[in-house]
């Protein structure tokens, strides 16, 4: 059996490059001999803490190089990931510790007293260990540093792992019930790598540059690992900071990235923003964004190939990618499929529709994971006759582009008729006033539901509701202009830019 696992990345760069730069942070700097010595440090100190093949290691912090080391390191011994979103409440992280049954929680110094409040609150966990301090020396238990350096030179051999062996599960936003834990495997992490390297042109020269949370697999996916199967280099933040990401930019000659809409209007209104040399910039990926922002982001990086792409934490990330340069009559589309991916639309009896007709968006191929862990019914329920069933709405053109309309739960049913939100975001993004626009179901006596739009004003300029709502009317159907509109200082994201609509359905009291 052919080896899968993900640490052998290390393997194959030290073997033929052994100095060349393979991350950088906070001032540090590891070529790739270095960073798999430490990775072998670090698998020999878990191994020593009593971590086994298939047991689950959790880790909890922000991003840094720490945080990569143990992803790593856990693989090397055949454990499997857990990556949790450090934001969320302690009774949540209780119940996620608790269900994906946890033996090890590795723990930011920052995040130090709520795990050891974690540790007395959840039985199965066995050992809590420091992983990345930042200010706080205080944690008064081994840490991944103290750990490497006590075995460095000590050399682990890589698990041996088939494609289906579980390399990490990472849990959904649960919505009206528990999140769910979307299980990822050694095979469907190799085959991302695989058509990221090929959808970005990854080589050994490229930078990229990761401030995306590494608990989503906007960090560790997009295109994550993928940079050292090319065997470039991964240049980190453990945050979004806008000043902090032009100068890195510059001074490392970051060669690709990715960003949300927020992101690129934070950096576009920089006063230095012209004086900082962007040229190295070689791509740039974003997801479902209007044609108005491409044609901004192009001015501010106007050597980057702006690529649009579509993904979900259980195909491990992207699906579809978009190259706008080759395709610029479909800006809007989230592309085609990437390698050994299919993707189709489907009607409600799992039946494919014709070009341009809506429905459910399906993917099959081998970066699908298996399904949700410990949850059969979630599971039988999405993974259908060899499909994963998205649980979002869209169309396939004749040209076989793809275009995400919106979340099936997040349609606007009106009278009978099915709304987008996705489509009155679009028109509300061409009126110069607006900055950021998300489109929600306001419930209505008459018709069911009717549109609520909030919406983003751009720095100084000032709109009315009542001349967003004519300007929607020149361009939309009665029923899909929205009947109120919100003004907002800013729009509810998740650490992943992601809008989060649930939470603007539940300030619908403003409207």
């Amino acid at each position: 059996m052919a080896n899968l696992n993900l640490s052998t990345i290390l393997r194959w760069n030290t073997d033929r490059h052994p100095d060349r730069e393979a991350l950088v942070f906070e001032g540090q700097r590891w070529t790739y001999a270095q960073l798999d010595a430490e990775v072998d440090a670090l698998a020999a100190g878990l191994a020593e803490k009593g971590l086994e093949r298939g047991q689950v290691a959790a880790l909890l912090g922000v991003n840094s190089a720490a945080y990569l080391t143990a992803c790593l390191a856990v693989c090397r011994l055949g454990g499997v990931l857990l990556p949790l979103n450090h934001r969320l409440h302690e009774d949540e992280l209780t119940y996620l510790l608790d269900h994906a049954g946890a033996r090890l929680l590795l723990a930011d110094g920052a995040e130090w007293s709520r795990a050891e409040r974690l540790l007395a609150r959840t039985p199965g966990l066995a050992r809590l260990l420091g992983l990345h301090l930042g200010a706080d020396a205080s944690v008064p238990s081994p840490d991944v540093t103290a750990l490497v350096a006590a075995h460095l030179g000590v050399h682990v051999p890589d698990a041996l792992v088939g494609a289906d062996e579980l390399q990490r599960i990472m849990y959904t936003s649960g919505t009206t019930s528990r999140p769910k834990g979307a299980m990822l495997t050694h095979g469907n992490v190799l085959w991302n790598m695989v058509a990221q390297v090929r959808e970005l042109e990854l080589t050994g020269q490229d930078r990229v540059l990761n401030f995306a949370p590494m608990y989503h697999v906007g960090g560790l996916d997009i295109p994550g690992f993928a940079v050292w199967y090319a065997g470039g280099a991964m240049v980190v933040l453990d945050r979004f900071d806008a000043r902090t990401i032009l100068e890195i930019i510059g001074e490392e000659s970051i060669t690709g990235m990715v960003m949300v809409a927020t992101m690129v209007h934070r950096i576009r209104d920089l006063p230095e923003r012209d004086h900082v040399d962007t040229s190295s910039l070689r791509w740039l990926v974003f997801s479902q964004v209007a044609e108005a922002l491409y044609r901004e982001t192009q001015e501010v990086f106007p050597t980057a190939a702006l690529i649009e792409g579509y993904g979900l934490t259980e195909t491990c990330n992207g699906v579809t990618y978009l190259h706008a340069r080759g395709a610029e009559d479909k800006i809007g589309s989230a592309g085609t499929p990437v390698a050994h991916v299919e993707v189709r639309v489907v009607d409600d009896d799992g039946r494919p529709v014709g070009p341009d007709e809506l429905g459910e968006i399906t993917v099959c191929g081998p970066k699908v994971g298996p399904g949700y862990w410990r949850d059969p019914e979630a599971t039988a329920a999405a993974h259908r006759a060899g499909w994963f069933h998205t649980g979002d709405i869209g169309r396939i053109d004749a040209d076989g582009y793809l275009y995400v309309v919106d979340r099936k739960k997040d349609m606007i049913r009106s009278g009978g008729e099915n709304i987008a939100g996705s489509e009155v975001e679009r028109v509300l993004y061409e009126h110069t006033a607006v900055a950021e626009a998300a489109v929600v179901a306001m419930p209505h006596p008459e018709w069911g539901e009717v549109p609520c739009a909030f919406v983003v004003t751009r720095g100084g300029q000032q709109v009315t509701e009542e001349e967003l709502i004519a300007h929607c009317r020149t361009q939309l159907a009665g029923f899909k202009t929205p009947k109120r509109v919100v003004f907002l200082a800013e729009l509810p994201r998740n650490p992943t830019g992601k809008v989060l609509k649930r939470e603007l359905r539940g300030r619908l009291d403003l409207a």
